[in-house]
């Protein structure tokens, strides 16, 4: 356990694990026979979970992969995955994750960040491969094939050489493409001393618990809360093919829920807005997380109110999480995205030199440092000099902290929106539309929505002789761009403003 963390009372202490993988492994040896995995209407047991990643982790030693090989896991949500990210890990592998719905131009600078030795994808995911992996000799490795192709089936228990905590474990992605993207290693170690900071503010009991995880897993809260605390408290773990609520209610009702990672609030809103909300019966759920972006007040009082089900809001990032949430037991605060995490220093710095510490209600840049934060980019020194310095990571998220040391994040110096709790790079936007061979300058800025945080809204001007509508605009960023980065409104113009020296002025777009 962390040096500093306080001892559980509530009976349901868990084990020292030295990595996630001794976790699951323990988990497998515990509970063979309970339900580990649920997706739609497939299960898995513990033992069934485990043979599975013993199996991916023997066919990858057999085919030569090496202690901190990277390997991409591209695979839509199914009882497939965590059996995949947990055969990677024992291998001794890195897993990188990355969203399966990524187009060939979103994928591409992120092997170039990781250069993995090979790719895990399906019938879903693997078009989107065959050119670049056969560009960069990287082997595909299809699921949707006959076992034989992925696992080796005379392997029934994980190696008996498992990873050490210094050992590399996670690659994760900030957001963003083209040169913006970072990579983000977490080793052994990191990680689960984030799944132990998690299970000290948002407890869940030993064996008993079934938690419901509705973000996917390619992002860090749903591989932290959704993959790996399920594993460390030897519970169970609903998984959603998509999010939808009806099937969040339909998965509630069956299956006796006792903690959903909601993640983003659009999620709450959604659920809200559902006709068969008020059908659910909430009283098995002990509490509700979410992040990403900021929960607004009126969506979780009004949850609150329905359900009697805490909203635990919490904040954190690629390169660290959890760093701060609202407790499930002890006082929470609305607006906030709670207190500092144990064994975390964490603390609020003016921008300009990001030295001197601001006092109470004076608003700063958050820097933050410990045992689960990350220490580097991967094979980015530059980002890595920007961004860590004497130890302190500096997040680029402006905040203050009141009189009871409860954090308020009220802005951001990076620029960057939060669609849906996905991080969205205009500039990404911006390249993807000045390459359509009808515009002639364009800007995207991300401005405030009540659904989804935020959206993105672009400015187009059309070069002269040509034509281009809204319909036309959209299909061409459906082939270039995951959904949540398409903008969802379309400003046509020719008098977009411009800085001194002729760049656009996007200050004057947002105002």
């Amino acid at each position: 356990m962390l040096d500093g963390l306080s001892q559980r009372t509530d009976g349901h202490a868990r084990e020292h694990f030295e990595t996630i993988v001794h976790a699951f492994k323990y988990a497998v040896e515990q509970r063979p026979d309970a339900i580990a995995l649920t997706c739609g209407d497939k299960f898995a047991s513990y033992k069934e979970y485990g043979e599975v990643a013993a199996r991916v982790a023997a066919y990858l030693k057999k085919n030569g992969t090496k202690k901190g090989d990277r390997v991409v896991i591209f695979v839509t949500t199914s009882l497939t995955l965590p059996m995949l990210i947990f055969g990677v890990l024992a291998a001794g592998a890195q897993i990188t994750m990355i969203n399966p719905l990524y187009k060939e131009r979103e994928i591409s600078p992120l092997l170039d960040i990781t250069e993995p030795k090979l790719i895990f994808c399906d019938r879903t995911s693997i078009e989107a491969l065959r050119t670049i992996a056969a560009k960069r000799g990287i082997t595909l490795i299809d699921t949707d094939k006959p076992k034989k192709n992925w696992q080796d089936l005379s392997a029934t228990v994980l190696p008996a050489k498992l990873p050490r905590a210094d050992d590399g474990a996670v690659i994760m992605f900030t957001g963003g493409t083209t040169g913006i993207s970072k990579g983000v290693p977490h080793n052994h170690a990191k990680v689960i001393a984030a799944i132990e900071l998690i299970e000290d503010r948002w407890p869940t009991d030993l064996g008993t618990d079934i938690l419901l995880n509705v973000p996917p897993l390619f992002h860090i809260t749903g591989l932290y809360h959704g993959c790996f605390q399920p594993v460390f408290g030897c519970n169970s773990l609903i998984l959603l093919p998509r999010f939808h609520p009806k099937l969040v209610f339909e998965s509630i009702g069956k299956h006796n829920v006792s903690a959903i990672i909601i993640g983003v609030p659009t999620a709450y809103a959604a659920m809200l807005g559902h006709p068969n909300f008020n059908t659910v019966d909430f009283s098995a759920v002990k509490f509700s997380g979410s992040g990403g972006a900021p929960l607004a007040d009126k969506i979780k009082t009004e949850w609150e109110s329905k359900t009697k089900v805490p909203a635990l809001e919490g904040y954190g990032m690629t390169e660290g999480a959890p760093t701060c949430n609202n407790p499930l037991i002890g006082h929470r605060k609305s607006y906030s995205a709670g207190l500092p995490v144990a064994c975390t220093d964490f603390r609020i710095v003016d921008i300009e030199t990001g030295l001197l510490e601001m006092p109470t209600g004076e608003s700063g840049e958050i820097t933050v440092k410990g045992p689960h934060i990350a220490e580097c980019y991967f094979n980015n020194k530059e980002a890595t000099t920007d961004a860590f310095k004497d130890g302190w990571l500096h997040t680029g998220d402006i905040a203050y902290l009141d009189e009871d040391g409860f954090v308020f994040i009220v802005d951001r110096v990076k620029d960057m929106a939060i669609v849906s709790g996905f991080n969205v790079f205009p500039r990404e936007i911006d390249e993807v539309l000045m390459a359509h061979p009808k515009i002639l300058e364009a800007a995207a800025i991300g401005i405030p929505d009540d659904y989804r945080g935020e959206v993105i809204k672009v400015f187009v001007s059309v070069r002269d002789g040509k034509t281009l509508n809204r319909e036309e605009l959209l299909e061409y960023c459906a082939k270039n761009l995951v959904k949540y980065k398409i903008p969802a409104i379309i400003e046509f113009t020719n008098d977009l403003p411009k800085t001194p020296v002729g760049k656009i002025d996007k200050k004057k777009l947002e105002a």
